[in-house]
């Protein structure tokens, strides 16, 4: 009986996941990200490849690499020099809980897998799959559509950061080169002030980033928000207005407190695995903005490829788009 490539890219990724978590008797870490010269005991460095307490690797100028221990612990080497895998084991703890290792184990999966979107769970539930192009709108948000390819209502958890980012649906209408800047705004969503402004920011780049626990949005349940694109000569398209909705207290106190239990090192590996568990709970907005902050900590491809794929499989990107919000 033969099996498909599909089965067997699978096989292989399970493989290297169930190497990895079985592996703590010899003390293993897997590389998960690599960028520039790194070498194990001379030899070049391959996403995947498990490292041995005995084993040493060399990370070159301007290299990094990001690593997996088996307790589900990440470590990030970016300082040119040479390290020995035994003196690693001892900057992480051994000690890991079982949400750690759920979300660990889908990054692990998903950055080591080699057919992409396919590695992902739950296929079948994909958010943003109305396609855009139903849209007649110049400018939309990169945020989960509705059945006319407008941005619906988002869930967010309070008193995090999100990051919303947008794009040019009809580049017929204006080109990019011709947009002198952006104005993002959002306004008051409870029913007694609905559509004041409550912020407003002007901006070169197609995404922003704002922080739910500053006090202008923290009594706010609701919040709306919309896009201005202004051109050079003048003109101004808008985007539809599309909604952030909290989660009620009793969510919200649920999801914060799991949060917690994830690990909390600032690292880009760290934030890829808070991304994946803010995806599960359909908290877009929050996964975004760990994507961006894992990216802007460490721009290493195959992040920006995982980030990409994230993008593309929930319909937020159009042809240029999952390229362009990661380099603005």
């Amino acid at each position: 009986m033969f099996l498909s490539m599909g089965k067997i890219k699978y096989c292989f990724s399970v493989f290297l996941l169930v190497s990895l978590i079985h592996a703590s008797a010899s003390g293993q870490f897997m590389v998960l990200g690599a960028k520039g010269d790194n070498k194990v005991d001379g030899k070049p460095l391959k996403i995947g490849t498990l490292l041995q307490s005995g084993q040493t690797i060399t990370v070159g100028s301007g290299a990094y690499l990001g690593l997996a221990h088996t307790s589900k612990k990440t470590i990030e080497l970016s300082k040119a020099g040479t390290y020995k895998i035994k003196d690693l084991e001892t900057k992480v703890a051994s000690a890991s809980n079982d949400l750690t290792n759920r979300y660990a184990n889908f990054v692990i999966s998903e950055l080591t897998n080699n057919d992409g979107n396919a590695s992902r769970f739950n296929r079948s539930a994909k958010t943003g799959s109305v396609t855009r192009d139903v849209s007649k709108k110049t400018l939309l948000f990169m945020m989960p559509v509705d059945e006319n390819g407008v941005s619906k209502t988002s869930k967010v958890l309070a008193d995090t950061k999100i990051t919303i980012g947008w794009f040019i649906n009809k580049p017929e209408d204006i080109n990019e080169e011709n947009i002198a800047s952006y104005r993002f705004i959002v306004k008051d969503g409870t029913p007694e002030n609905i559509g004041n402004i409550i912020f407003e920011e002007t901006t070169t780049d197609k995404k922003l980033s704002i922080d739910l626990a500053a006090k202008k949005f923290k009594r706010n349940k609701t919040l709306l928000y919309q896009v201005e694109a202004i051109s050079k000569t003048g003109k101004k398209f808008k985007s539809p207005e599309a909604m952030l909705k909290k989660l009620s207290s009793k969510e919200n106190y649920k999801v914060a407190q799991e949060l917690k239990e994830l690990p909390q090192e600032e690292t880009a590996l760290n934030k890829l695995i808070k991304a994946k568990f803010f995806e599960e709970k359909g908290l877009i907005a929050n996964a975004i903005n760990m994507y961006e902050e894992a990216i802007d900590m460490s721009d290493v491809p195959q992040y920006r490829t995982y980030y990409n794929e994230f993008l593309d499989f929930y319909g937020l990107s159009n042809s240029t788009t999952s390229e362009n919000i990661s380099e603005d």
